[in-house]
């Protein structure tokens, strides 16, 4: 009796460990941004804004008429724009990557201005979303653009928009006027730069089939790297 009650108590003390163990490793690990592009007037906190800047939790980013910063959020983004006029705040920026598949939750205080941005697809479980007084933006793998008065602009995939109880589903090509409120087509063209795709490394020997040929009229093979 005394051996089987040892036992279960390390049985217990066991298990308690491996929750423990499994509760600190599932914590999420905080995101980052970091300003990679400024144009004229833009504060954090109360500093001028420089490239290189890291952007805390909870820090007001403001810019100035006819200014802009451009941030990137690493896990949570990538890329965000925060244009003329805007006062922007970073509520939550984490991810978790314990699991199968990373999880990402990012959420933009949109106060005034407009932000846009490019989120690459996430996880089922994952969220990001862009907040104004009137409208809350679920976004998920799409280059959008949202303004503080609610409006929502889509290029491609679908933004869930909520706004006055209602929801929209506003995809590529669309645009959620609030004044309507209703889905519109978009008018604007994106106000991001296009997406640089990496370059394809030749794979294998390539053939010229220049229609000149060398002495003996075997086509030239040029090796990769040569």
């Amino acid at each position: 009796m005394k051996i089987s009650g040892i036992l279960s108590r390390f049985v217990v003390a066991g298990a308690a460990l491996a929750f423990s163990t499994g509760l600190v490793s599932a914590a999420p690990t905080a995101g980052k941004a970091e300003v990679t592009a400024i144009k004229g007037t833009v504060t954090i906190g109360n500093q001028p804004a420089k490239v290189g800047d890291q952007v805390g939790i909870g820090t007001q980013i403001v810019t100035g008429a006819g200014s802009s910063a451009e941030l990137d959020l690493g896990q949570n983004g990538p890329s965000l724009q925060i244009q003329q006029g805007a006062t922007v705040i970073l509520d939550e920026l984490s991810f978790d990557d314990a699991g199968p598949e990373v999880v990402v939750n990012t959420k933009i205080n949109l106060q005034a201005g407009k932000v846009a941005g490019y989120v690459k697809k996430t996880s089922s479980q994952s969220t990001y979303t862009v907040v104004t007084p009137t409208t809350t933006a679920a976004i998920r793998g799409t280059t959008y653009m949202v303004s503080a008065e609610g409006d929502v602009y889509v290029w491609d995939g679908c933004v869930d928009v909520q706004s006055g109880g209602v929801r929209y589903n506003v995809c590529a090509g669309q645009h959620f006027d609030p004044r309507i409120p209703g889905v519109v087509p978009n008018p604007l063209p994106t106000p991001l730069p296009p997406r640089v795709q990496p370059p394809v490394s030749p794979v294998g020997p390539i053939i010229n089939l220049s229609p000149v040929k060398p002495e003996g009229g075997a086509p030239v093979v040029v090796q990769p790297g040569s």
